[in-house]
């Protein structure tokens, strides 16, 4: 009986061996089988994601009373290396979706280089945000005449600047493309873009900017001349601010011109703020009777910094003084 049961315990425990080394081999196999987490793709700081979305109702004399979402814009920005920047911002009511694609290198508080799709530097209001707009449009001038806007592309091209800013003035210079945002290139020039600005005092700014280039519309079509002078001011006083801007213009062999006065004064410090703004555009300055003139009255709620309501009446008529229209317009936008 004893030889029996020593003849039987070693089995028994290769038994049990042969289990523990097929359960543990099983746990490594599937071990070596999962899917390891793929480390986060980090910037050097965090970057900042913020937004905003614009709903906007009209009703109109001449043309068509609607309701619509005009922009749903995001945008995503921070430093993702040691001095560069970027910021991408995508609006997606629109098509193509990119707005902007820029990137920052700075070297220096006096000296840095930007490159990608950005903003053309030129004059104050084309270069505002639409989130920070005081009207809900802007001026007549500036969507005629600024470059990137007076084709259509929101006043964005790809191209490269160099900015910076020294004692009381900055300054943004650079080389674009000409054709505007998201739109190849359709001829070999290239367009010169800059602004410099003067703050003499805190509440006063002055600038100037010039813009020289040549377009045509499609590839192989013949250039034409594509100049822009301008010139602007602001003065923030308390609770009262008034800016203005003058715009000269050559478009092939035809001079233009356009400017704009406007006069704010928050009656509730940051909440309530109501406007006043005229602006008058001149396409042909040797045609008679062809200029346009709009008169703008708003009141602005601001709910947030960047969540707000802004009714705006326009009057628009031409310079003989016969009326073009005359709107109203609502617009709620939602930031963060």
């Amino acid at each position: 009986m004893a030889k029996k049961r020593i003849l039987k315990e070693p089995a028994a425990g290769k038994r049990l061996v042969f289990f523990a080394a097929v359960i543990l081999s099983t746990g490594v196999l599937a071990g070596f089988g999962e899917d390891k987490p793929t480390p986060a793709v980090t910037a050097s700081k965090a970057l900042k994601l913020s937004g905003y979305t614009q709903l906007l109702g009209t009703v109109q004399e001449s043309g068509v009373d609607s309701l619509s979402v005009r922009r749903s814009r995001f945008t995503l920005a921070g430093e993702i290396l040691k001095n560069l920047k970027a910021k991408v911002a995508i609006d997606i009511v629109r098509s193509p979706v990119l707005v902007e694609a820029q990137f920052d290198a700075v070297f220096t508080d006096f000296a840095g280089l930007r490159f990608g799709q950005f903003l053309v530097p030129f004059g104050v209001e084309s270069s505002v945000s639409t989130a920070e707009l005081d009207m809900i449009n802007r001026s007549q001038p500036v969507e005629k005449l600024a470059p990137g806007r007076d084709v259509g592309t929101l006043g964005r091209d790809v191209g490269l600047a160099l900015t910076g800013k020294i004692s009381l003035f900055d300054y943004t210079v650079g080389v674009f493309n000409g054709t505007g945002a998201n739109k190849a290139d359709t001829n070999d020039k290239k367009d010169f873009a800059g602004r410099l600005g003067i703050r003499p005092l805190e509440f006063l700014s002055v600038g100037a900017s010039l813009y020289k280039g040549s377009y045509s519309a499609t590839a192989g079509a013949p250039l034409t001349r594509r100049d822009r002078t301008g010139i602007d001011a602001g003065l923030t006083c308390g609770t009262v601010s008034l800016k203005g801007e003058y715009i000269w213009a050559v478009d092939d062999a035809t001079d233009k011109r356009g400017w704009f006065a406007q006069a704010g004064w928050f009656v509730l410090p940051k909440t309530l703020q109501v406007l006043a703004k005229f602006d008058g555009f001149d396409k042909d300055i040797s045609a008679a009777s062809d200029r346009t003139n709009l008169f703008t009255i708003g009141l602005t709620w601001f709910f947030a910094d960047r969540t707000k309501i802004q009714v705006n009446y326009e009057y628009l008529r031409k310079e003989s003084g016969r009326m073009v229209n005359q709107a109203l317009l609502v617009q709620f936008q939602a930031g963060f």
